[in-house]
């Protein structure tokens, strides 16, 4: 920074030495100077421009000797310039003056001099930040633009930008492209999960049946039976290999991909990506904004409700509990006044999920598959053991036997510490009689409890 200072002049060297130990630049010629010649206004109220980008202050002093040296010059014609003023920018050097060493360092130089060609800047050099913030199609890189990183929403960007970038793909082909890879790798936990559930749905007659007797045992108050049936429940199901919540494992999986994506997609446009603006397609060119003729959500909405009903993973809405199955199915309508705020690209990855999910459950049902992945027939059973119930009758009866089997499985546990505590500890003494009723004839006459004194 450049700042006006008031110099007086000094009459002596030491005072002129002096001035010279702080860090300045070169003083201006166009101050000190006018055409070649000693401005005297200037020099007369010691008026100069110096540099202090070290915060240091010149003292004010008179400095004689600069305005003698200037006029001694000025009476030989020679053009004063700033190289004569010129300081060391070394806050180190104290009194140093550098000379003026050839015609290179004058700010107004002879009119035949040429400058010496200046270096080539090296192209690599110079265009590498300009390369790193461009991709192959030359739009600027999502980390340049504060997306991508390292976690799971980045991971899902980075990828989306390698197949727009990487081969060429437009934003609506990236994310139907990535959505099909992710769901292509997540296959063999959509086949273990399907094995899980028709092994279930085949067990269920029995399950059914179990659970009944142990409900009316509870109801009537037999707790005795109630354990029995409960224990009989639990044997049977881990005998089998009946697991209930195995039908969530592919909900649990999915639903960390779906909220990668959903924070990732969500993050690329809101941001926006220029790019993205006119990536989609048909009726909706701009990923970035929601659809404006509902068309995406409507079909995300249908779409999710066919793959309720055709059974995704193997369970359909029909065979679901009652909560479950009334849930699942005003999910659809639950869901669609909010979708339709949502940006086109994430309803583009969500309805070629439920798209995939669809084509999915068909593809399952071939029977090569099935018997090459080894997934076993479901048994389709004559009857159905148990009435069909409400919404908030099914819940409230499902409520009350979790919490009667949470007793029961306490009550087992206490028994068993009472039992471990029995076999670890002290015999008890006993007797075939009570003692506290002891007649006297039982003690002469019994040969346990009384024995002849040798």
């Amino acid at each position: 920074m450049l700042h006006l200072l008031n110099v007086k002049m000094a009459a002596h060297m030491t005072a002129c030495k002096h001035f010279l130990k702080y860090q300045s630049v070169p003083l201006f010629s166009q101050l000190l100077c006018d055409s070649g010649r000693v401005n005297r206004n200037v020099l007369k109220s010691g008026i100069v421009y110096v540099s202090l980008h070290t915060g240091r202050h010149i003292s004010k002093q008179n400095c004689q000797l600069v305005r003698n040296l200037a006029f001694k010059y000025q009476s030989r014609g020679a053009p004063l310039t700033a190289a004569f003023f010129r300081f060391n920018s070394s806050a180190s050097a104290v009194g140093n003056v550098s000379q003026v060493t050839d015609s290179s360092s004058f700010i107004n130089p002879p009119a035949d001099y040429i400058p010496p060609v200046p270096p080539i800047p090296d192209a690599l050099s110079a265009s590498s930040d300009l390369t790193q913030a461009l991709n192959a199609l030359g739009e600027p890189t999502l980390q340049s633009v504060g997306l991508g990183g390292l976690t799971p929403a980045g991971f899902v960007q980075h990828g989306l930008e390698l197949l727009h970038a990487g081969i060429g793909l437009p934003w609506w082909g990236s994310i139907i492209v990535g959505t099909l890879i992710v769901r292509t790798c997540m296959f063999p936990i959509v086949v273990k999960a399907q094995k899980m559930s028709i092994n279930m749905m085949n067990h269920m007659p029995t399950v059914q049946k179990l659970q009944l007797k142990f409900s009316q045992a509870r109801q009537r108050g037999n707790m005795l039976e109630a354990m029995r049936y409960g224990s009989e429940l639990g044997e049977y199901m881990q005998r089998n290999n009946v697991k209930p919540f195995g039908q969530l494992m592919m909900p649990l999986c999915q639903l960390p991909v779906f909220l990668s994506v959903f924070i990732g997609l969500r993050g690329m446009a809101n941001l926006p990506v220029e790019s993205m603006k006119s990536g989609g397609c048909l009726w909706f060119p701009d990923l970035t904004v929601a659809e404006p003729f509902y068309g995406l959500p409507l079909l995300t909405a249908m779409t999710f409700w066919l793959t309720i009903e055709a059974g995704v993973d193997g369970m359909s809405a029909q065979s679901q509990t009652h909560v479950m199955k009334w849930f699942l199915r005003a999910m659809p309508l639950i869901m669609l006044p909010f979708i339709m705020n949502f940006p086109t690209a994430m309803l583009v990855y969500w309805f070629t999920s439920n798209a995939f999910s669809l084509i999915q459950v068909l593809f399952l049902k071939i029977p090569r598959v099935r018997l090459y992945f080894n997934i076993p027939e479901k048994v389709i059973h004559p009857t159905v053991l148990t009435e069909k119930k409400g919404f908030l009758e099914g819940f409230q009866e499902s409520y009350s036997n979790m919490k009667a089997s949470q007793q029961v499985m306490e009550r087992q546990r206490l028994d068993e510490i009472s039992y471990r505590k029995a076999a670890q500890g002290p015999i008890t003494k006993t007797y075939p009689f009570n003692p506290k009723k002891l007649e006297p004839s039982l003690i002469k006459h019994d040969p346990i409890v009384s024995k002849p004194k040798s």
